[in-house]
């Protein structure tokens, strides 16, 4: 029997987990998941919200432990970021592992909430204006999804108090994506202390991962709108041609900025979120809407 995942980069989307994941993946005594996401403790919870994304979870422990090799002495975890927002997953990874540690990434919650929607009309979820979901003037069937998804997300004080009610602190590292773009470095060391890894020197620790980038025409948008053209451009190449897909059907380009009207209208929305964050944290997250 394959050894328990140790563990689990909970979230939030959009904050880094994905640029994380590599990295440790690189570390020769660490394993990350074959698959990046595979939403074990959280499938029944995605599957009862019929969430729009329609990817395809894990759902049986024999699956989700042949994502791990059967080396031993190694240090395994994974990074689904629907973990931080249903209440009950906590509770099902304490039962799984009791000695699980716990890793949650936080950004500003409007740069986050910002981003996510970026990534979901590139993705061809949505093609709505970011402002009519925001306002809640959109009659899309996946209105209440879109608002979860992208302002929901972001009250990130009772979702921590889920995973503080269940484990121990100590078990618990919070990171400030803000800290983590500045200084990868210093953020990676202090991640492999409180994984109980040799620290050690990553090269290449600028790379961005999950970058801003559009589709090259109007076809490569549409055929994306597609879950089975995903699926199929991720399940049957290997990563050097993905790679290379990417580079030809997407371009980079500058990511748009947030008007200024929405902007004041989010620091208002999340101002007294952020001073409740502050106080469980014992940190000036307010300082994000200053």
């Amino acid at each position: 029997m394959k050894p328990k995942v140790d563990f689990f980069i909970v979230g939030a989307p959009k904050a880094g987990t994905t640029s994380l994941y590599s990295y440790l993946n690189r570390h020769p005594e660490i394993e990350m998941s074959t698959i990046k996401e595979p939403d074990y403790f959280s499938n029944e919870f995605i599957e009862e919200q019929s969430l729009y994304y329609k990817k395809e979870s894990v759902r049986s422990l024999k699956k989700y432990h042949s994502l791990y090799s059967d080396i031993k002495n190694l240090v395994r975890g994974e990074a689904s970021v629907s973990y931080l927002f249903y209440e009950k997953v906590p509770k099902k990874i304490f039962k799984y592992n009791s000695s699980s540690k716990i890793i949650i990434m936080l950004r500003n919650p409007i740069d986050r909430a910002y981003s996510h929607y970026l990534m979901d009309k590139r993705l061809g979820f949505i093609t709505e204006s970011f402002e009519k979901i925001v306002y809640q003037k959109s009659t899309h069937k996946n209105s209440a999804l879109f608002y979860q998804q992208y302002i929901g997300l972001g009250q990130y004080t009772h979702q921590i108090k889920n995973y503080f009610d269940v484990f121990s602190k100590k078990n618990i590292l919070i990171i400030n994506y803000d800290d983590f773009i500045c200084n990868s470095s210093e953020v990676l060391n202090k991640v492999y202390v409180f994984l109980s890894v040799e620290k050690r020197s990553l090269s290449n620790t600028n790379k961005v991962y999950n970058k801003y980038t559009k589709p090259s025409n109007k076809l490569v948008q549409f055929l994306y709108t597609f879950s089975f053209f995903r699926k199929l451009a991720s399940s049957f190449f290997s990563q050097s041609i993905k790679a290379k897909i990417q580079a030809l059907f997407f371009k980079d380009e500058k990511k748009p900025t947030l008007n200024s009207e929405i902007q004041i209208y989010l620091k208002e929305y999340y101002k007294v979120e952020l001073e409740k964050l502050s106080k469980l944290l014992n940190q000036n997250y307010s300082k994000w809407i200053k």
